[in-house]
């Protein structure tokens, strides 16, 4: 894959780092069995490279099934690709005594929904304690209920609230744990599987600017994979769309939401809410059936089962992730920007 683009900080300032912090190169992942294979391999990660810069947020969209989570968890060493590799700063995760411990403290995820990822039987003290026990990063009780009375206040919760139990919180009161929990180890990257979707639209606004504001105080660097197109494009320097297991489209999210290269890609835009009624008189962008079923992917480039662009061509040869402009496209008929 090209270079990326240059990416900037969240303060808007070009970031300055020669190599990305995280980088994937050619993840496969495959499933064998279960309810949704019907006795096929589920391909849902089919040869995704990606690269991550220190002080940046790359987004990842798109629809449901595309191999977004699976893609988050090889990012943070929670499954091992079938192919390629995953590297923190040049070192590979994946060793034969697994992910070393060093590189688990760096890179760390907060998970969808905080119902299912916080351990009800737990604390908030233990479950943000928890981390600093593993990687003995406190010398004591005393130190450890400190730093994590310092994280829960960084996070926006009280700290007198740490001995309560997880229901005893709100859904994002819940998550906030879930992204303290995140932070105790001082990670240079978080993982953030689709952190607000389990949330209300009410809350969703405020968890999405604490991690703006994070971010920009600890620099930290997020992959952030979303549904929602509107998050994603308010949060994210870099946005990449998945389709069936790849990536169809990367770029500046200026780019990538103002002048689309790929097919599919126009269509999830045409499908957005548009904030400005100026714009609201654009057309939809319908496209015919469901996505293929990733037992049985189609031949060729995997969209052209949907796409009007699609000629014999399509069906045949499968398109490279190659430069449209400032951004990258898998298409044979990617548009450019005049």
């Amino acid at each position: 894959m090209a270079p990326s683009p240059e990416p900037t900080t969240a303060g808007g300032r070009a970031a300055t780092a020669a190599e990305p912090v995280l980088r994937a190169s050619g993840l496969h992942k495959t499933y064998h069995g279960g309810m949704l294979s019907r006795g096929g391999a589920v391909r849902a990660v089919a040869g995704v490279d990606l690269e991550l810069y220190a002080g940046e947020t790359l987004g990842i969209v798109g629809e449901s099934g595309c191999g977004k989570s699976t893609l988050a968890r090889m990012l943070v060493g929670l499954e091992r690709p079938d192919q390629g590799e995953v590297t923190f700063r040049g070192r590979p995760f994946f060793t034969r005594g697994g992910v070393p411990r060093d590189i688990r403290r760096r890179v760390q995820m907060v998970f969808q929904d905080p119902l299912t990822s916080l351990n009800p039987r737990m604390t908030v003290h233990d479950i943000v304690a928890e981390p600093l026990r593993v990687h003995r990063l406190s010398p004591n009780a005393r130190a450890m209920r400190d730093r994590v009375g310092e994280l829960l206040t960084l996070v926006g919760l009280p700290p007198d609230r740490m001995n309560r139990f997880p229901h005893e919180f709100s859904g994002g009161q819940r998550q906030r744990v879930g992204i303290a929990r995140a932070l105790a180890t001082e990670p240079d990257v978080i993982v953030c599987d689709e952190p607000v979707s389990a949330l209300d639209m009410s809350v969703q606004a405020q968890v999405v600017n604490l991690f703006a504001e994070l971010q920009s105080t600890l620099g930290v660097a997020l992959v952030f994979i979303a549904h929602d197109l509107a998050v994603v494009r308010h949060v994210s320097h870099r946005v990449g769309v998945m389709y069936l297991g790849k990536l169809a489209e990367m770029g500046p999210a200026a780019e990538v939401y103002g002048a689309p290269a790929h097919p599919y890609t126009m269509a999830l835009m045409s499908a957005a809410p548009v904030p400005k009624p100026q714009l609201r008189g654009r057309s939809r962008i319908m496209l015919a059936g469901d996505p293929p079923s990733p037992v049985a992917p189609p031949p060729g480039c995997r969209f052209h089962t949907r796409c009007w662009k699609a000629t014999e061509r399509c069906a045949e040869v499968e398109p490279a992730l190659e430069a449209v402009g400032d951004h990258f496209a898998a298409c044979h008929y990617a548009e450019r920007a005049s």
